[in-house]
């Protein structure tokens, strides 16, 4: 029999987090403001503004931020608590560390497994969550359309982002409620998994 531990204090935050992204935007959804229908301006270079889509994007790309935010944390944390009496030299390392362990996921990935023993791509959900941080990344710097970065690589990304429900359309993330849904459950069950993943402050 498997025995679950009560999660850390920032694992509960960052679910609640994640489940009050999704319910608020699920609200405004449900009760949308007074409008003439789905408008859409005229296409530039940036592509068109489609506010039912941006509020969409808005959604994904902050569910996914919030998995990125606890995890830094949780190195963070998991660091300090490796020393009984960290000093200020001590906390400008751990910093340090944690500075350069968060400008991509690889080096996330790197990080947990040198410092912390614990593998994120073998945790449950991980190559869904994979393919949100891809998505997240169109959002954030394509304006919901891939990047130039990205374009290269479009049928493997077609297929990658098909895990979480995403669409393709002439290079522009078409994404779902039901897709939102099922980000939601992603990164739920990876915070959850990776908070039962990491040492106990008892081991420490």
């Amino acid at each position: 029999m498997t025995v679950r531990r009560v999660p850390r204090e920032s694992t509960e935050s960052a679910l609640n987090y994640l489940r009050s992204t999704y319910q608020e935007h699920r609200r405004a959804v449900s009760s949308p403001a007074p409008a003439t229908g789905r408008v859409r301006t005229a296409t530039t270079s940036l592509g068109y503004f489609d506010a039912e889509a941006a509020a969409q994007q808005g959604c994904l790309l902050r569910l996914i931020s919030v998995v990125e935010a606890y995890v830094d944390s949780l190195s963070y944390e998991l660091l300090i608590a490796a020393s009984p009496a960290p000093g200020t030299l001590f906390r400008r390392l751990v910093d340090d560390a944690v500075l350069r362990s968060a400008s991509t996921w690889q080096e996330r990935r790197d990080a947990f497994a040198a410092l912390h023993d614990v593998g994120l791509g073998s945790l449950p959900r991980w190559s869904e969550l994979d393919a949100g941080i891809e998505v997240r990344n169109s959002i954030a710097h394509g304006l919901g359309r891939l990047t130039f970065k990205q374009r290269p690589k479009v049928a493997n990304l077609t297929s990658k982002f098909g895990q979480l429900g995403v669409r393709l359309s002439d290079g522009r993330l078409v994404i779902s409620e039901q897709a939102l849904r099922r980000g939601l459950d992603v990164c739920l069950e990876f915070v959850e998994a990776l908070d039962q993943a990491v040492p106990t402050e008892a081991s420490k």
